[in-house]
């Protein structure tokens, strides 16, 4: 992701994360619908450590899209890190080589359901020693996943101060963090964060659905607020009503216009 934000241009781009967007098609088969609709990057939830690799790097060359992030094992559980060190050693060595192998930016440790502070900060560490890759951590609202082992800003922001590695970074979801916290108090957040914001990601608040201006009135002071940060690549990771083109066509006229 880093190497991304250093070949772009001062406009911020989009990415679609193909664990939401066009989930009817085989994952190749997405990378494509996302080009047509627009996007300039695309993310992954943890798909391609399940997924033949060669149909997925064949339309990655064929769009010339680049893959900002992917996560580890999520199944029934939403992620091991925080459950099972024994576990987690096989998922992150699945997903280092599936970043390493797609070229991915990132890779976003998922805590999952329960677990314990202990073993999660050892997975953690695990991660960062294992890979040079940069690492996320994604806090998740209660009202979308009660249980998520990462259920706080809060949680998140002492784990990043208690490890203070240059690699750990937040994962903002604008969703979960709205969710959480309200508007006006997750755009300050976003601000002060803005050094340990790893990657963002856009959805509506009110059901993650289409993050698109007639219905997210804070839309163009949260869009503006993140290219003041910095951030140059927002995650589109919503539930889709609209085509996706609509979608990525209302945001870049929102985004010119800022």
């Amino acid at each position: 992701m880093q190497g991304y934000r250093a070949t772009c241009d001062n406009i911020m781009k989009l990415s679609a994360n193909l664990g939401f967007l066009f989930s009817d098609l085989p994952l190749a088969a997405r990378i494509h619908a996302a080009h047509q609709a627009g996007f300039d990057a695309v993310e992954f939830h943890d798909q391609p450590q399940s997924t033949p690799q060669g149909p997925v790097l064949q339309a990655l060359a064929q769009t010339g899209l680049g893959v900002i992030a992917l996560n580890t094992h999520m199944g029934a559980t939403l992620g091991r890190a925080a459950l099972s060190q024994a576990e987690f050693a096989g998922d992150l060595d699945a997903a280092i080589a599936a970043a390493t192998a797609l070229g991915a930016g990132a890779i976003h440790i998922t805590a999952g359901i329960g677990g314990q502070p202990e073993v999660y900060l050892a997975a953690l560490t695990r991660a960062l020693a294992q890979t040079q890759c940069p690492i996320l951590i994604e806090p998740i609202c209660p009202q979308a996943m009660p249980g998520y082992h990462l259920g706080s800003l809060a949680q998140a922001e002492a784990i990043l101060a208690q490890l203070a590695h240059p690699r750990l970074k937040l994962m903002f979801d604008w969703y979960h963090i709205a969710t959480m916290e309200g508007v006006a108090a997750a755009l300050a957040h976003l601000e002060r964060l803005a050094p340990y914001i790893g990657h963002m990601q856009l959805a509506r608040i009110q059901d993650r659905g289409d993050p698109v201006p007639d219905q997210m009135p804070e839309l163009p002071a949260l869009l503006r607020c993140a290219r003041d940060a910095g951030i140059r690549v927002v995650g589109l990771e919503y539930r889709p009503t609209l085509p996706a083109k609509t979608t990525v066509a209302q945001l870049r006229s929102l985004i010119a216009a800022l």
